[in-house]
């Protein structure tokens, strides 16, 4: 912004704008029709990019735009943006929302941040959960406690946070300042946490909840429903994993009046200071449709349930096929890629679709037909694999130094097979999902680096292991 220019804050303005479906989006358009002519940032003024990326981005370029008078400041949001992080609260009954361009990576690192009152607090951490949370806990300079879920041997996933293993921890570690869940898990298996909820409340803890994959519960009655309003205090999701939205952009909602200023502040030190209003838009059109499109909602969940039933523990926005063996996940992505057709993911353990809200009945036909003819050839079929992801989360997960002090540590870099015995310096994690088999802090063992050996031999994408196969560790 030029200085000395001011936002038009007039009343009569502000109202105008808190009445606007999509008070970002509309500012942008009616700016974008105005100007003739960019003397100002970004460098390709709304007119040119090389080609063939211009033709693909079209007229958004003229919406790719800075902090102009009357586009508001994200880093001090009292119009535009205030208005749309208003609407989206309001949605979900939050007491604030606050939107992210940096992803639900940086919501997950501000919730641990904004949580916690003083370095050492304890969080206590029950998995699977991202990698972000550990650079969530340097970030605060927190003293986690690990709870581990139990393996689903018949799902070939984790089973999701448990409110009788939160009651057990917390009663064993007393003092806990928050406790951080994921729900959904990444093969969309939702906790309940409404009793989550009641049982950190009664130990005087905050509940946070990493709902990245949720944004869009809520919205029809065959749905989980949102975590906000199942008493979680502090929510992060990620719309453009679930919700019409642009990649990296996300929100993160507080329902507790007293920590939701040390959230934003911890946000807003995660952020650049030239925020993409393109992501700004695709956030304000997601918390827009979030209103205007049930009946898209409807008539999608209307065209899945025709090919699958529903579980009202599970998201049936998502397909989990669990295989045990990386040949058969693999063959069912071959013939759907085939086709045409992308898996979210797959690995030994199973494989992963994400249906979209808005696909036609003619995208289902088609995965439903090539997923149902690969079951019953692979129902027939004999196997013997054995997945080598189910036994590294099986796994103790035991962190013998805090996060903080792993960050200040000197490091040096060994061979996997020989890291047995040592102090991971940074999270191992098989990606995607990005949950890590290793955490920093935690002593490796013989298993773990068998395993983890195994697996990077046999190409898997894993972070945190180098191209040689060597992994960074603590020198100490």
């Amino acid at each position: 912004m030029t200085q000395g220019m001011r936002q038009d804050t007039s009343m009569a303005a502000l109202a105008e704008t808190f009445m606007a479906e999509t008070p970002i989006l509309d500012r942008l358009m009616r700016h974008a029709a105005r100007e003739r002519a960019s003397f100002h940032v970004p460098g390709h003024h709304g007119r040119y990019l090389p080609q063939p990326l211009s033709s693909w981005l079209g007229q958004a370029l003229k919406l790719d735009l800075t902090e102009l008078e009357g586009l508001d400041n994200f880093h001090s949001a009292s119009d535009c943006i205030a208005a749309s992080e208003e609407l989206c609260a309001r949605h979900y009954g939050a007491h604030r929302t606050y939107y992210s361009v940096n992803g639900a990576t940086a919501c997950v690192m501000a919730a641990i941040k904004g949580a916690c009152q003083a370095p050492g607090d304890r969080v206590l951490v029950m998995g699977p959960c991202h990698m972000s949370v550990w650079r969530g806990l340097v970030y605060a300079d927190a003293s986690p406690l690990w709870v581990a879920s139990p393996w689903d041997a018949s799902r070939q996933a984790f089973q999701p946070p448990s409110p009788e293993a939160l009651e057990v921890a917390l009663t064993q570690r007393p003092g806990v300042r928050a406790v951080f869940v994921t729900s959904p898990t990444y093969q969309g298996f939702a906790a309940d946490v409404r009793a989550l909820a009641d049982v950190a409340h009664r130990h005087g803890a905050l509940l946070l909840v990493d709902e990245a994959h949720g944004a869009h519960f809520g919205l029809d009655p065959r749905l989980p429903l949102h975590s906000v309003a199942q008493g979680a205090d502090i929510v992060v999701q990620s719309p453009h994993k679930t919700l019409p939205c642009l990649t990296q952009a996300a929100w993160v909602h507080v329902s507790r009046p007293d920590v939701a200023r040390a959230v934003h502040e911890a946000l807003l030190f995660l952020h650049t200071t030239s925020p993409s209003y393109l992501l700004l838009a695709a956030l304000d059109a997601a918390q827009a449709f979030l209103r205007s499109g049930r009946d898209i909602v409807r008539e999608t969940l209307d065209r899945i349930e025709m090919y699958r039933g529903f579980d009202e523990r599970e998201d049936p926005m998502r397909l989990w096929v669990p295989t045990g063996a990386e040949s058969r996940s693999a063959e069912l992505a071959r013939r759907l890629e085939a086709d045409g057709m992308f898996l979210e993911y797959w690995d030994a353990c199973g494989a992963l679709a994400l249906f979209g809200f808005g696909q036609t009945e003619r995208d289902f036909a088609r995965f439903f037909a090539v997923y149902e003819a690969w079951r019953a050839e692979d129902d027939a079929a004999e196997h013997d694999e054995s997945p080598m992801v189910a036994h590294l989360y099986e796994l103790p997960a035991d962190v013998d130094v805090r996060p903080s002090e792993t960050e200040r540590l000197p490091s040096r870099r060994v061979p996997l097979r020989e890291a047995a015995g040592c102090i991971a310096k940074r999270p191992i994690a098989p990606y995607p999902p990005g949950v890590p088999a290793v955490w920093p802090g935690q002593v490796i063992s013989r298993a773990h680096a068998d395993v983890l050996a195994q697996m990077w031999a046999k190409g898997y994408d894993i972070v945190g292991v180098d191209t040689d196969g060597t992994i960074e560790v603590c020198d100490a």
